[in-house]
């Protein structure tokens, strides 16, 4: 039969215990566990799994931004309460309850209303609101096709990524574009020719995917 202790992660550095084998230690802080193999220390064991935190944030507006200005792209609150262990800060700083690997799928949908293609760059930032906590290789660079017989140029992006975060790390998605005719920019539901919901502007679901 299995043991199972419950301590505060802090405790369990602090004390840092060697588990019997088959000994299930969890963090009552975080929800991560480890099991012992009777000769390694806790800070030497693995953890095993994840608590499974996870959210998804939308945004329904059209964003726009000043060209070659860095901005952050905003999100309204979950999508019908769909988060576990992850916060929406200020309406751009996604905020991660738990330390854990934690990856990052974004999707947006661009328009450009002028008759001449246009670039735009996507990139992640932590923990702050300058460039120094712009994450390193994360940036996603488009051009947006230039609007044709009257109807604006549209495309979609996406890019995902996968960080390792402490507790109360947030991320934000920085975007900045060459020409202010091009936005992040969503489309309302039809009814005719056939019937489809309101298209979003900008989509961010963060999973965690291992306890760290």
């Amino acid at each position: 039969m299995a043991v199972f202790k419950y301590e505060k992660r802090s405790s369990w550095a602090a004390t840092n215990p060697v588990l019997q084998s088959g000994e299930c230690g969890f963090e009552s802080d975080t929800g991560n566990r480890k099991i012992g193999n009777g000769k390694d220390t806790w800070l030497r064991l693995p953890y095993c799994g994840a608590p499974g935190y996870w959210g998804e944030f939308v945004s329904a507006s059209s964003q726009t931004a000043t060209a070659n200005t860095p901005t952050e792209v905003t999100f309204a609150d979950s999508v019908a309460g769909l988060t576990k262990g992850i916060t929406l800060l200020n309406n751009s700083e996604i905020k991660v309850d738990h330390a854990g690997v934690y990856q990052f799928q974004i999707g947006l949908h661009l328009k450009n209303d002028d008759s001449q293609i246009h670039d735009a760059a996507f990139w992640l930032r932590k923990n702050n609101s300058s460039s120094a906590g712009d994450v390193p290789l994360t940036t996603l660079s488009v051009s947006v096709i230039e609007s044709h017989g009257g109807v604006p140029g549209r495309m979609t992006a996406a890019f995902d990524h996968t960080l390792t975060l402490d507790a109360r790390d947030y991320i934000e998605l920085i975007w900045a574009t060459s020409d202010v005719n091009i936005s992040i920019s969503g489309a309302d539901a039809t009814t005719s020719p056939y019937a489809r919901p309101t298209a979003p502007s900008a989509v961010c679901n963060v999973f965690q995917v291992a306890s760290a």
